[in-house]
């Protein structure tokens, strides 16, 4: 699994989940759904851990390959910058809104809760994606301690039933993160009578441990993958099947929930598509098209909420009643033309090197 050139497969997928996660976004102010489109929306929450699980699978791959110690700075650096940029831009986004509406007084409210806009992604609910990974990445050094000690396959083995396990209960225990608040444990600090969460820092600790609690697994499985006499064997074995590994993925992503724990159907999501993209690079020739699908993923994956709101806004002027009747065809439609709106704006913001690092961070 571990390719130097570039895996077409993956490009491909990358495209896929980033027009997931559209297709997740794009029904936010409609009040009716056709029926359906749950099902469309749920097969599309597969974006993100297939994102997570290919994030943390292609650094760890190189930390078994490179002579160079894995670089914390580097890494942060190349997302908490584009984070501060994208959240100062949609806080400006959201207060010119506010103000062409005639709602000033909500411009204020957008300032009231502080630590979220800085820590959590309170500014857009798209962007906590990048302090999460900043999070998981802490975990990559503890990879790197892993693999510089030789930790034995039965080592690696139990500590990633562990982290499964750890994450499972956080999740029906109720502790995971509270998205509409941007909080974590409520469940526990309920339990104890106490108000962990109107703590500033308890707020943001909780919050940043159930990150690295999420991200723990993806890690250890992305070892397990990358564990030399695996990755040998497993790289032939997808390369042999790929029909067969595109069929796993979108069995269990369309029905893995019904016999699957709620966190291990979540990895299970991630990693089979991670293997299945990986398993279709032999069919996918390497070129420009899929090459550009992956490069600009992450500035698609940024800037999209702001098109799909100014859409939003627009088509409930021009029809009204878009909000409470439109088909699933339109959503798909609509989502197709945002994914290339997207891609045309990072494609031209790219292309100024200085601008690209600052809001993509490379």
């Amino acid at each position: 699994m571990r390719e130097h050139k570039r895996l077409g497969g993956v490009d491909l997928f990358r495209g896929l989940a980033i027009y997931g996660v559209i297709v997740v976004h794009v029904d936010e102010a409609v009040n009716v759904l056709p029926l359906a489109w749950s099902r469309i929306h749920t097969f599309a929450l597969f974006a993100v851990p297939f994102f997570l699980a290919t994030a943390f699978y292609l650094a760890i791959s190189k930390l078994y390959t490179s002579p160079k110690n894995y670089s914390l700075s580097v890494r942060f650096f190349r997302l908490l910058i584009p984070y501060t940029v994208w959240s100062v831009f949609y806080l400006a986004f959201k207060a010119a809104k506010s103000l062409a509406a005639g709602e000033p007084s909500q411009v204020l409210s957008l300032l009231k809760d502080p630590l979220s806009l800085i820590f959590l992604g309170g500014a857009a609910y798209h962007l906590y994606f990048l302090p999460l990974l900043a999070a998981g990445t802490l975990l990559v050094k503890l990879a790197e301690v892993l693999i510089a000690k030789k930790t034995s396959l039965r080592g690696l083995l139990l500590i990633t039933l562990t982290s499964i396990l750890l994450y499972q209960i956080v999740l029906v225990t109720g502790n995971g993160l509270d998205s509409s608040n941007h909080t974590a444990f409520n469940s526990l600090w309920s339990a104890l009578s106490l108000e962990g969460n109107s703590n500033p820092l308890l707020r943001c600790i909780s919050v940043i441990f159930v990150w690295i609690v999420q991200c723990f697994p993806y890690v250890m499985i992305a070892m397990l993958l990358s564990y030399p006499p695996i990755h040998q064997r497993g790289l032939k074995m997808f390369n042999r099947s790929p029909l067969l590994w595109v069929s796993v993925f979108i069995i269990v992503n369309a029905y893995g929930s019904l016999v699957l724990p709620v966190a291990l159907y979540e990895l299970a999501r991630g990693y089979t598509a991670l293997i299945a993209a990986i398993a279709t690079s032999n069919w996918i020739k390497e070129d420009t098209f899929l090459r550009k699908i992956g490069y600009y993923s992450f500035g698609i994956y940024l800037i999209h909420l702001c098109l799909i709101k100014i859409f939003q806004s627009v088509a409930v002027r021009l029809t009204p009643n878009y909000v409470n009747d439109v088909s699933s065809i339109t959503l798909l439609l609509v989502s197709v033309l945002v994914l290339l709106m997207s891609w045309g704006i990072t494609a031209l913001l790219m292309k100024q090197k200085t601008l690209s690092k600052i809001l993509f961070g490379f």
